[in-house]
């Protein structure tokens, strides 16, 4: 892939995955009757949105091996995840049993998420791969049988 059409996917996607979150972010403030949202959360869920972008778009367009991307993708989404938001709850006094519980579950949710898309992607390859074949001896062993 490009520079070019790295970067512009990249950004369309940070756009669009931060205008989501934003706009959930928003609710959770309005119906949990919140008043205020601190500014270095609006930066962290930008940051965190960098990170999903570029692995998606890694994931989605690059050249390497299913598996590379697929380690590639989870390195940057948890990474990003961790980076983002754990920090930031560690911070304002959250006990460190329920962020490490949290950050268990975020990568067990990941991981089973991850492992039925490649189970599904497997399989949708082996039905196409399995139409495309033709045998080499099927007019032979027509002749024969008859």
């Amino acid at each position: 892939m490009k520079f070019k059409a790295f970067i512009k996917a990249f950004l369309i996607h940070t756009c669009i995955y931060s205008t989501v979150l934003f706009s959930a972010a928003m609710l959770f403030c309005l119906l949990g009757n919140m008043t205020s949202f601190a500014t270095a959360s609006y930066f962290l869920i930008l940051a965190f949105c960098a990170f999903l972008a570029a692995a998606n778009v890694i994931f989605a367009k690059s050249n390497l091996s299913i598996w590379w991307r697929t380690i590639i993708h989870a390195a940057l989404t948890l990474g990003g995840f961790a980076l983002c938001f754990l920090i930031r709850y560690a911070d304002i006094g959250t006990p460190r049993e329920s962020v490490t519980l949290f950050a268990v579950l975020v990568t067990v949710l990941y991981a089973i998420c991850m492992g039925v898309f490649l189970a599904v992607r497997y399989a949708k390859q082996k039905k196409a791969e399995a139409k495309r074949y033709q045998s080499v001896y099927a007019s032979t062993n027509d002749q024969k049988r008859r």
